[in-house]
């Protein structure tokens, strides 16, 4: 779990997790948006994190739609 606090991306994310693809701000990249999937196997992500800094309710529906993406890889 990645916890989000300050309005900037953490560099320790993308400097430790090469496999994880980010932006130049740090933001973490999805293969799909529908379901929050990075693009590291098993990876989910949503929030500051890859909006970068946005309102509470922007992050809160970034949070859902990567635990429904989560639900789902589970279901298979």
């Amino acid at each position: 779990m990645l916890v989000a606090i300050g309005n900037g991306s953490n560099p320790l994310i993308s400097n430790t997790t090469p496999e994880l693809s980010v932006d130049k701000k740090g933001h973490i990249l999805l293969e799909d948006a529908t379901a929050n999937k990075t693009f590291m196997e098993k990876v989910y992500a949503g929030g500051d994190i890859v909006l970068g800094a946005a309102t509470v309710i922007l992050a809160m529906g970034e949070g859902r739609r990567a635990a429904a993406g989560i639900n789902e890889f589970l279901k298979k």
